[in-house]
């Protein structure tokens, strides 16, 4: 059976319902045009559902804030790993989305639309896409990203630039959990101070070194990044992906 887009949306800004599109341009690294979670560092990017799954939940297209609905998809090979190309654009799905209490109203309880409110993902290669374009679904394109928020954590540490610095929320962006975990990530840096990460690169939101790390200064320093005043100009360091 072949693979069809349905349906694309677009959502212009927190708090506000998803508005469809005849058609779409997506940027590599990016995501959508015009939409609120195109960010370089989010592998939330764009956020991908079945039709079948609609129709189970008794759901319209839109209904779960998805961008994109995939009709005639196998649902076995629909999952984190896999890649949707449709012309030159190709989307690496990167893990489910999980429930929340948003879409409360529109399910009972969101425990019901666990592995089923669709899966996450970033744009390989950008293009247009538009309404009724075929499309293919390639399973075990790409590894899966990890479950475990320890280690996203990990991995996304890993990955900071010397000579750059990344702020609270950036983290919470870029391992794809709530912007309210900020308040957990103090506890991640001490749990993780003995496994030799460069938590020196990340500051508060304001650019400040933390109270946490007391060589902070000095092993910033050695990259070539002042922190006069305990602060870093993040005009200067901060890192985006």
């Amino acid at each position: 059976m072949p693979i069809t887009l349905t349906h694309l949306f677009c959502k212009p800004a927190r708090g506000q319902p998803v508005v469809a599109q005849d058609s779409m341009t997506l940027t590599a690294g990016m995501g959508i045009g015009g939409d609120i979670h195109a960010h370089q560092l989010s592998p939330r990017q764009v956020l991908v559902t079945l039709a079948s799954q609609l129709d189970a939940l008794q759901l319209a297209p839109g209904a779960l804030s998805e961008n994109l609905v995939l009709d005639g998809a196998a649902p076995e090979d629909f999952r984190p790993g896999s890649a949707i190309v449709s012309g030159d654009v190709e989307i690496r799905l990167t893990m489910y989305c999980e429930p929340c209490q948003r879409i409360a109203p529109l399910v009972g309880r969101p425990a019901a639309v666990i592995g089923r409110r669709g899966i996450l993902g970033v744009v390989v290669r950008g293009g247009t896409l538009r309404t009724g374009d075929a499309a293919a679904l390639i399973a075990n394109r790409y590894a899966p990203l990890p479950e475990s928020v320890q280690q996203k954590f990990c991995d996304f540490v890993a990955a900071i630039p010397a000579g750059r610095v990344v702020r609270y929320r950036d983290v919470t962006l870029a391992i794809g959990v709530d912007d309210s975990f900020v308040r957990a990530l103090p506890g991640y840096i001490r749990r993780n101070l003995a496994r030799g990460l460069p938590l020196h690169r990340i500051v508060n939101g304001r650019g400040q070194l933390l109270a946490a790390l007391p060589q902070q200064a000095a092993l910033l320093a050695a990259e070539g990044v002042p922190s006069p005043g305990g602060a870093v100009d993040l005009a200067r360091h901060l890192w985006q992906g």
